[in-house]
């Protein structure tokens, strides 16, 4: 009766439009109140539950990694390291649609967020690609699936809300995502070269740069990598939390959006005051000189870029608070249900229903993969994982399935949720990335760009997925390429 009770009002409440954080309460509530006959007062405890659940230390870590990539993508960093990749895929067929998937992989190391990947790499790349001539269709299908890897190429937030609802070690499922998320990369990049090669006027061949000029822009993405190594080496490596790593990932983060922002104005001023020292050798002030004179600090210049960095700041502070927010309501509102679930026994009932299948670890993986990819096509990824979670903890407990190994496989699930049609949510950001791009080339021009029409960004990700599905068949055949590394760096369980 409860299971009944429990599935009737979940379906209604998400087919009604209710926030996914109230529907998921008020299916606890409701289920402590009516339905636990032993002990009717149990509704009473649910601010301690809610207590509990919020005042996890890990947590921190969501808003702070959200916070990191917030200013990473402000910094203005993601144009640079799009250019110097573009220099070293551009001979490869498919061009410079390959720079899509790697900015994405890079960016994602330091996002954690899918959407916010996509977004940032998509307004970067899509004006030079008109331009240039590819097709439209493929080039948006590989910023959203290259967007995807941000959510499973550590440190990846749905990684960090997987560990905490299953209770496993966050690190151990960071190193437990990076060999499929490399993986899976690949795959996207062989998918290209291969339609390259059957359709070559989708990507046009592009000029191929010298070898010094790829190695010079290397350094520029010296930072990128001293950040990504300060939060994921930490982790690995033992010397900070997941919390720490994301509070020095944070702190990383505002010092490049302070040298991209303001790096050069300070320069100027330093050089002014290091050239008035006495004991300076005069051909170290004649160079300060000309340093200064070259980029000069003009009146007004010290304010307009006090401003700037105010800006990027307070934008930076409200879109994490937005996200956070979001996200640890419907995780205090997950944690609540499954409480509930477990005080009226629907996780048992659950877990005794499915047993009486007799379905095998491999035939039980198969059902959820099918049972996710229907879910996805009309679902949000996060919302996703925290509602079906506290039912499938205990399924999963009985049929000894290794949760680092089905966590990387549910996160991929998510990232097809996050382009599949109709519902993904990032086709949405890439077709509003696309008109806004439009219109910006429309008034560069003088003269109406068309945009093409949302049928056009679910046709381009449909190869993607494919690679996707492949990916999921390969992780689940030979489990290694999940768990072979954290056991690696930590020692087998």
């Amino acid at each position: 009766m409860a299971i009944a009770a429990a599935f009737s009002m979940m379906s209604a409440f998400f087919m009604g439009g209710l926030y996914v954080a109230g529907a998921l309460g008020a299916i606890a509530l409701i289920l402590m109140k009516f339905f636990n006959i032993s002990n009717p007062n149990l509704w009473n405890i649910m601010g301690n539950r809610a207590w509990e659940g919020s005042t996890n230390f890990i947590l921190i870590a969501i808003p702070l990694f959200i916070l990191m990539g917030e200013l990473v993508l402000r910094s203005g960093v993601a144009e640079r390291m799009y250019n110097v990749l573009s220099r070293w895929l551009v001979f490869i067929p498919g061009g410079l649609i390959h720079s899509n998937i790697a900015s994405c992989a890079v960016f994602a190391a330091c996002a954690g967020s899918s959407v916010a990947t996509a977004a940032t790499i998509s307004r970067v790349a899509l004006p030079s690609f008109r331009q240039r001539g590819y097709n439209e269709r493929l080039v948006i299908g590989s910023l959203a699936a290259g967007g995807t890897l941000g959510i499973l190429i550590p440190p990846s937030i749905g990684l960090v809300l997987y560990g905490l609802i299953v209770g496993e070690s966050i690190g151990r499922l960071f190193l437990a995502g990076f060999i499929p998320g490399v993986i899976l990369a690949v795959a996207f990049m062989i998918m290209i070269v291969i339609a390259a090669k059957i359709w070559p006027g989708i990507a046009p061949k592009e000029e191929i740069v010298t070898w010094r000029l790829r190695f010079i822009g290397l350094f520029s993405l010296l930072p990128i990598g001293f950040l990504i190594f300060a939060v994921l080496g930490s982790i690995y490596f033992g010397f900070a939390t997941p919390t720490e790593a994301a509070a020095a990932g944070v702190t990383g983060a505002f010092a490049l959006t302070l040298a991209g922002n303001s790096g050069m104005l300070l320069l100027s001023l330093l050089a002014g005051l290091v050239r008035r020292f006495p004991v300076l050798p005069r051909v170290a002030k004649i160079r300060l000189v000309d340093f200064q004179s070259g980029r000069p600090v003009l009146p007004g210049d010290i304010r307009k870029n006090f401003d700037d960095m105010v800006r990027i700041l307070k934008e930076s502070f409200l879109s994490m608070a937005r996200t956070s927010a979001m996200i640890l309501l419907i995780l205090m509102a997950a944690f609540t249900l499954q409480f509930a679930f477990a005080a009226v026994r629907i996780s048992v009932d659950m877990a005794e229903w499915i047993a009486a299948f007799e379905l095998t670890q491999l035939q039980l993986i198969l059902v959820l993969v099918v049972f996710y990819l229907i879910l996805g096509t009309f679902m949000e990824s996060y919302s996703m994982m925290l509602t079906t979670l506290p039912i499938l903890i205990p399924v999963l407990s009985d049929a000894n399935v290794d949760k680092v190994w089905f966590g990387i496989i549910m996160v991929i699930l998510l990232e097809a949720a996050q382009i599949s049609p109709p519902q993904g949510m990032a086709l949405y950001v890439l077709h509003g990335a696309r008109r806004d791009s439009d219109k910006e080339l429309s008034e560069y021009e003088g003269a109406f760009v068309q945009s093409g029409t949302i049928n056009d960004v679910f046709v381009g990700v449909l190869p993607f997925m494919v690679c996707m599905f492949v990916v999921i068949g390969l992780v689940i055949a030979f489990p290694e390429l999940a768990t072979w590394l954290p056991d690696q760096a930590k020692g087998g369980r």
